[in-house]
């Protein structure tokens, strides 16, 4: 789904668009003037119907070079392999995000947790993926016209990233899953969820500019996308945490 000139929503499951998957994340296609950059892959059950649907929107899915991944949650990281093996792009990580999709430690990445409390099947199974590249905080990949810095955003899970793309005259926050739409976050029960590590993860978002707002989840914002950093502050300040979904 085309949401912008050189922005494209392929993937999106119940919590989103109800495009693919029910169990994908919201995945992003950002058009680099060398090639397409994938943001995150869902939880590996519709990639092959996702990369089918491209052309249609004219998109080769052979231009697809770089898949970057906010973090090893299996529904954003689940279908990393199988990009991987389709399109034989290069995967970018944070370095532990990067341990457990490339073990494929379903306990590390919540997912015995998650299969456990019914968020999951219980023949749905996980594969391991090699990242190509680790990137850390503040680091920033050069790709044709397109830079991508990482924001370490832990909170909702440990290992968390978000990515600021910066491109001639605009500028885009993939935020995963550490802010939603209106300034909820993503508090979960599992082992590295972290209420005091999501606020400081607020803060820093609510220090970047940037006009358009590409959550994990749910709705995304195409103007004033900053707003929403401003609108999980004001629950901070008021509350000390902003509302979950």
């Amino acid at each position: 789904m085309r949401i912008a000139e050189r922005l494209h929503l392929v993937m999106s499951g119940g919590l989103g668009m109800d495009l693919t998957d029910p169990l994908d994340c919201n995945v992003y296609l950002v058009g680099a003037s060398t090639g397409w950059l994938l943001f995150d892959a869902g939880a590996g059950r519709s990639v092959d119907a996702a990369l089918e649907a491209m052309p249609a929107e004219g998109i080769d899915p052979a231009s697809i070079t770089t898949l970057f991944l906010t973090h090893g949650h299996a529904d954003h990281s689940a279908g990393a392999a199988r990009m991987r093996e389709r399109l034989g792009l290069k995967v970018i990580a944070g370095a532990a995000t990067a341990a457990m999709v490339a073990s494929g430690d379903e306990d590390a990445i919540s997912l015995t947790a998650a299969r456990e409390a019914g968020g999951y099947p219980a023949d749905y199974a996980y594969r391991a993926c090699p990242v190509g590249q680790i990137i850390a905080d503040g680091d920033t990949q050069r790709i044709g016209d397109t830079r991508v810095t990482a924001i370490a955003t832990p909170g909702h899970s440990h290992d968390h990233l978000a990515f600021l793309i910066e491109q001639p005259g605009r500028r885009v926050l993939v935020a995963g899953d550490a802010l939603f739409h209106g300034g909820r976050v993503g508090v979960q029960n599992v082992y590295d969820c972290s209420v005091p590590e999501i606020c400081r993860s607020v803060r820093r978002l609510a220090g970047f500019d940037y006009e358009i707002f590409l959550p994990g989840h749910g709705p995304f914002s195409l103007r004033d996308g900053r707003r929403h950093a401003d609108a999980a502050m004001e629950h901070v300040r008021r509350n000390a945490c902003p509302p979950s979904i």
